[in-house]
């Protein structure tokens, strides 16, 4: 199984466009440049704006910051979404060229780099902030390096950053970035829906589509965000083709709408970004699924209704307690496996699939009607084993 991609372009890579349509900031889509001035009174040399351009090294277009004659302390960053509690490791390749001599690659007279790759583990966006965790400086001149950071996530969003840092001024002083990666150490859970700055959200209709259906956005917010767009991740990991249908303002919230389509079962990573994807302004998971035709048959010794409250492989103790006592009433059946849930001649069989999104594939209704025909399928998505409790008790039954 393919490593799970939790950023934006880890690539660092194409396509690249101008940032904010400033011609000298040319940065890789899903990220942002950030960059310190220079103090009052500093030399000329001291902390310039870089120049952020694309840069073909090993056959490949990679990210540059560069300040010839000039020293910088600069990068690029990218919010994420996460949960509180998990643990994530960042690495990002970085390379250096130092050098009085123009030469590509050259280390005459060199300075160091103090390349970094850190994690504000509260979301924030200020490089300066004592609450990022950094990583040790690194000094990859002429060749890569990959950099590494850890920290645990205190809010519904992490920002990383990549940092170089040159200690003196050189002739050649560029800074390439590429194969960025971050990946939750452990469990990794996933929040349902993020709101973020000035109670921006995200309202769908409908909110329980079938493959095929079109879906309209609705985003809303307090304040006025710049430079925006809406990322749809299908359950397959590719992106899902979105039109804007524009902005408006209504009583005092600004109000976007957009349109796509939900092809396939699965779950829908559904984003309103800033900045071509570097900036994460609200966040929605949405379960597709298809209603399943009932096969009957009459070989079953007795028709009777079966409903499995399926739990993920990622499910502790709690959550089995949480399934036991939110389905005691109902007498439903509780355990760990799909081929379980599934099998048997039954008339009426029901699966309640638990989290689904944190089996190593996402089980989906196109799964059990695959393997095991007239399965009906309901998707739970839950924070916590309460939430699974409260809401097993108020099922009705069958819809």
């Amino acid at each position: 199984m393919a490593r799970q991609e939790l950023l934006t372009n880890g690539r660092i890579g194409k396509p690249f466009h101008p940032y904010r349509d400033n011609k000298n900031l040319i940065i890789a889509a899903g990220w942002a440049p950030w960059w310190l001035n220079a103090a009052e009174g500093s030399p000329d040399w001291k902390n310039r704006t870089p120049i952020f351009s694309a840069y073909t090294l090993d056959d490949s277009l990679t990210q540059q910051l560069s300040t010839p004659w000039g020293t910088h302390e600069a990068g690029l960053w990218q919010q994420v979404p996460s949960v509180a509690g998990n643990q994530y490791e960042l690495s990002v390749e970085g390379q250096a060229w130092s050098s009085e001599d123009a030469s590509p690659g050259s280390q005459l007279e060199a300075s160091n780099v103090n390349l970094q790759v850190g994690i504000d583990p509260t979301g924030g966006l200020d490089p300066t902030s004592p609450l990022i965790v950094w990583s040790e400086a690194a000094q990859p001149l002429s060749h890569w390096e990959t950099v590494r950071a850890q920290a645990e996530a205190e809010a519904s969003i992490i920002t990383i950053f990549v940092k170089s840092a040159p200690n003196l001024p050189k002739r050649l002083q560029s800074i390439f970035w590429r194969n960025a990666f971050l990946r939750p150490i452990g469990r990794h859970k996933r929040g349902v829906n993020i709101v973020g700055l000035g109670d921006t959200h995200i309202a769908l209709e409908p909110e329980q589509p079938k493959p095929g259906e079109p879906i309209t956005a609705v985003i809303s917010a307090s304040r006025e965000h710049k430079y925006t767009d809406l990322i749809v991740m299908r359950p397959d990991n590719t992106q899902g083709q979105v039109t804007a249908r524009g902005r408006t303002l209504d009583d005092e919230r600004f109000v976007w709408r957009y349109e796509f389509s939900t092809d396939m079962d699965g779950l829908y990573d559904i984003r309103f970004v800033g900045d071509f994807g570097a900036r994460l302004l609200a966040l929605r998971l949405l379960q597709v699924a298809r209603n399943v035709q009932l096969v009957p048959s009459d070989s079953a010794r007795m028709s009777y209704r079966r409903v499995y409250v399926l739990l993920p492989p990622t499910a502790s103790q709690k959550w089995m307690l949480a399934a036991v006592r939110g389905g005691y009433d109902g007498r439903f059946t509780i355990g760990f496996s799909a081929d379980d849930a599934g099998i048997g001649n039954l008339e009426n069989r029901h699966v309640l699939a638990v989290n689904p999104h944190h089996w190593p594939e996402v089980l989906t209704a196109s799964w059990f009607q695959q393997h095991y025909p007239g399965v009906k399928f309901t998707p739970v998505v839950a924070n916590q084993p309460e939430d699974l409790e409260a809401w097993l008790k108020n099922w009705t039954g069958l819809d």
